[in-house]
């Protein structure tokens, strides 16, 4: 059988199972109805709440604005960052698109510290994090662009910026790879990591209820930082504040504020400060489909694929 033929049977196999049980496997269809998060006290309900959006389906929408630095330039918005996360599917699609990034630029930071470090999102193996803050002015702004599936992974560094909830790749610059894995949990940093801090509550309203932690040794116990970046940093006026649906105890809303001091080419400290304001919505409404455009994807990358979809449940 030669290696046309064996495609082709393949393909003819695959599409026979994706009509009945196999496809509902491909599709990732299963019953799914996570739980609630809840808890006793307010640290309780908070991490139980950041724990659980990584089972829930859910918009997260992360927007960093920049209020002083070294650079002269302060306050702008440096980027934003759009996931949709269908868990129930196993899907997820990011488009991180960045405004401004004058930092390394003209006062670039010693190689050890790294100042894209400096404006994590939530994971470690999120995005291209340089091209926040390394990216030249010209190409500015600019998206790169993830969708994720048990099957496929696209990316595409240099995508044009969402329109709502539109994602677009472009047609240059966009790749396909399969088989793919979907991230479990233990790939995942946080917004709140355990602690065993305890939270004041700033605000009750009908809907929500906030919570706020502040002070460098707290924030330091509550917000995660990768360990090669906080054993060197010192932390200033810090605070994060999180606020709960009062029924679902679901996040709604993070804001981290960030006030640090970084050696700056190896001679001098410099203070930056930070704003990571996260809202979070439709959950359990939220549909993941791939980004539009055209993505290159030969038959073999396809059935292997949809071989990789079929097989992992």
């Amino acid at each position: 059988m030669n290696r046309r033929q064996f495609l082709a049977g393949t393909g003819t196999a695959v599409v026979g199972a994706a009509g009945g049980y196999g496809g509902l496997r491909v599709a990732d269809i299963r019953p799914y109805d996570p739980e609630l998060p809840t808890g006793d006290s307010p640290r309780e309900r908070i991490v139980a709440a950041a724990k659980h959006r990584h089972a829930a389906d859910h918009r997260a929408v992360t927007r960093v604005r920049v209020l002083d630095d070294w650079t002269g330039e302060a306050p702008y918005d440096l980027d934003v960052f759009r996931r949709w996360y269908q868990h129930s599917r196993r899907r997820q699609l990011r488009a991180l698109t960045t405004y401004k990034a004058p930092l390394a630029r003209d006062h670039p930071v010693r190689d050890e510290l790294g100042v894209e470090e400096m404006f994590p999102h939530e994971t470690v193996l999120e995005l291209d994090h340089s091209v926040r803050v390394l990216r030249d002015p010209e190409y500015l702004p600019s998206t790169t662009v993830y969708y994720l599936t048990d099957g496929k992974a696209i990316y595409d560094p240099d995508a044009p910026a969402p329109d709502g909830d539109t994602v677009r790749v472009s047609d240059a610059h966009a790749y396909n790879i399969s088989p793919n894995s979907y991230p479990g949990e233990s790939t995942w940093i946080d917004f709140v990591r355990p602690h065993r801090t305890e939270w004041m509550e700033t605000e009750a309203a009908a809907e929500t209820v906030t919570y706020r932690v502040s002070g460098p040794d707290t924030y330091a116990q509550v917000v995660p930082f990768p360990s090669d970046i906080s054993r060197q940093l010192q932390l200033g006026d810090c605070w994060i504040e999180v606020t709960l649906g009062r029924d679902t105890g679901r996040l709604r809303r993070v804001v981290n504020h960030r006030d640090v001091s970084i050696d700056v080419q190896g001679t001098s400290e410099q203070s930056l400060t930070h704003r990571i304001d996260t809202r979070f919505d439709r959950y359990g409404e939220t549909t993941v489909h791939p980004p539009a455009g055209s993505i290159d994807q030969d038959l073999t990358t396809r059935v292997n694929g949809l071989l990789n979809d079929l097989f992992t449940y």
